[in-house]
């Protein structure tokens, strides 16, 4: 799609966010050249022209379905997208991972922050029970103490 222009990635955009699965042709989209002029803000003959070359054979295509056809006309302003599942895919791999990054922001959010003093309290608390460990001659014990401040 490299130098397609301004139309035929707005138009595949649009697809990709608006596709619908469906039972016969797997995903389809509807495309109306008046509806999406005026989304884009663009003449209706720039979209006509996009979606003609969406569904217009591509030689250098990575994917050789359909010899390398992103769209395929099934109805009046229905289209068949071809690569539908992968893009599906690929969105729900995007869902997942942000799922994931509210999940963890909210784990970071619940964990305890402490101040400097209650660091500094914890510090000279392990450091009082290390001497009392090692006074005594539990090396062990004092060993396990000084690990506890390691990361």
């Amino acid at each position: 799609m490299v130098g397609a222009g301004f139309g035929a990635f707005s138009v595949m955009g649009y697809v990709i966010a608006n596709m619908k699965p469906d039972k016969t042709v797997g995903f389809q989209v509807e495309l109306n050249t008046k509806l999406l002029s005026a989304v884009f803000g663009e003449p209706e003959e720039t979209i006509q022209k996009a979606i003609e070359f969406l569904c217009a054979p591509d030689p250098q295509s990575r994917t050789p379905t359909e010899s390398g056809r992103r769209l395929a006309k099934v109805g009046q302003f229905a289209y068949r997208v071809v690569n539908g599942v992968l893009y599906d895919r690929l969105r729900n791999e995007e869902d997942r991972r942000e799922q994931n990054r509210i999940a963890q922001q909210r784990h970071r959010q619940k964990k305890p922050t402490l101040s400097k003093s209650q660091v500094r309290a914890q510090s000279e608390l392990r450091e009082r029970r290390f001497v009392e460990a090692d006074k005594n001659g539990e090396t062990a014990r004092a060993d396990a103490i000084a690990a506890e401040g390691l990361p």
